[in-house]
């Protein structure tokens, strides 16, 4: 149930609602929310995821392209092999190789073969760019916001499935083709994107965009992409993708986390290596803030119904924006422990827990017309989202499981492989380091 302290605060907010009273609520911004419940694509249903100074880290490396870059293929130098990514933002090279090598050994071989007919699917679609993409309030019309999104998520996956397939796909020609194909998405949004507009567009272009930037680290060095169009997909990011995840970065919930992450991936992607050290301090700072001290996220909470979904979501982003930092400048921010004791781990702990348990539920929409003032404060579900490792948060754990080395995360998910997920972590079980 819902603590005394807890509702208090609600009938606060309730109540300067009822008489009129303006006010504002730091991190409270429209559109945080999935997309439409039951879809395919950012939903956040019970049936989607088809929805202080900080101490100095050991082995902080200080060239940003080495952790992508180091580690060639057995057939480097073989002008059929793909080059290696450019700066190992999602994949280094060495993930890589290691998906090659255990290809045909499970969970690998059956997570590439979800891969390679996705890419071959995607060699069917036509890009679609917007000029402006302007993204309504998503619970003020969720058809609405949905169907604007719908281009670039759809765009985003396809290139990132193809650029994957380019690395990963046995055959040189269907290699040469997917990464062709998968430019044809990245230079389309570089040549028409001009801006991002509406209520939820500075978030939903990070977390259906950031697929573009894997994509792009992953075809860097193919001889078809040439540099003038190399740098004007760059320049897409740094002037409409970051500035977009610049503006929402400082939010207190989970818009900062996809904010921080879209900074992290713009910098790395340019190789700006101080600034994603910055953002590492902004996810130490955020590490400390943001979680509770039972791993809990309070701001994610005040969703009520839909608050083990937005935790999933936040978590998404911050353990995505980690693992980008690690990659790229070798610092591991999976194992900081804030001075007050918060950490990652804590609160992935916290949402398996209510995974597994989540009729333990403890933050509910309160009754009638309580419920449906709150519904104006914090927007949300009418019934409780429901977690399944299928799908949400399993795609999550896939990968967290391995990179924590929980086998308690690990033996609820490894009956649903391959998993596959919208934000963030896509190609999950292909994420693997071990079996």
């Amino acid at each position: 149930m819902i603590g005394v302290t807890d509702m208090a605060e609600r009938w606060l907010w309730i109540s300067m609602l009822v008489c009129g009273s303006a006010f504002s609520i730091e991190g409270c911004a429209p559109g945080d929310g999935p997309s439409l419940a039951g879809s395919t694509s950012d939903g956040g249903s019970a049936s989607a995821e088809d929805a202080a100074a900080p101490p100095e880290d050991a082995g902080l490396q200080e060239d940003a392209q080495s952790p992508g870059l180091d580690a060639g293929s057995d057939d480097a130098g073989d002008d059929d092999a793909p080059a290696p990514p450019g700066f190992g933002l999602m994949h280094t090279s060495a993930q890589l190789e290691l998906a090659r090598e255990h290809r045909s050994q499970p969970p690998w071989q059956g997570a590439t073969e979800q891969l390679l007919v996705e890419a071959q699917a995607a060699l069917a679609r036509t890009p679609e760019p917007k000029e402006d993409f302007d993204i309504p309030f998503y619970y003020g019309d969720p058809e609405a916001s949905q169907a604007a999104k719908e281009g670039l998520r759809q765009d985003a996956m396809a290139a990132y499935a193809l650029a994957l397939g380019y690395q990963l796909a046995d055959e040189a020609a269907a290699r040469d083709l997917y990464a062709s194909k998968a430019l044809e998405f990245l230079d389309a949004w570089a040549a028409v994107n001009k801006s991002v507009s509406g209520d939820d567009g500075d978030l939903v272009v990070i977390y259906t965009g950031i697929p573009l930037l894997y994509a792009a680290d992953l075809v860097w060095g193919y001889e078809g992409w040439d540099a003038t169009s190399r740098d004007a997909f760059v320049g897409w990011v740094s002037g409409v993708l970051q500035p977009s995840a610049e503006a929402i970065k400082d939010r207190a919930n989970n818009w900062g986390d996809w904010g921080t992450l879209g900074v992290v991936a713009s910098t790395a992607l340019r190789a700006d290596t101080a600034s994603v050290l910055g953002e590492a301090d902004r996810i130490r700072a955020r590490i400390a803030s943001e979680i509770a001290e039972n791993g809990e996220l309070p701001e994610e909470n005040k969703r009520t119904n839909s608050g083990m979904w937005y935790t999933f979501f936040a978590m998404t982003a911050m353990t995505t924006a980690a693992h980008i930092v690690r990659n790229t400048t070798g610092q591991d921010l999976f194992g900081y422990v804030a001075p007050n004791g918060r950490s990652i781990e804590l609160a992935l702990d916290q949402e398996f827990f209510y995974a597994v348990h989540p009729e333990q539920w403890p933050y509910p929409l309160p009754d009638g017309l309580a419920g449906e003032l709150w519904q104006l404060l914090y927007p949300c579900d009418d019934t409780i989202q429901l977690p399944t490792p299928g799908g949400w948060p399993g795609t999550l754990f896939e990968v967290m499981s391995d990179a924590y080395g929980v086998a308690e995360w690990e033996s609820w998910v490894e009956l649903y492989r391959p998993l596959h997920g919208y934000h963030g972590w896509i190609f999950s079980t292909l994420m693997r380091q071990s079996s």
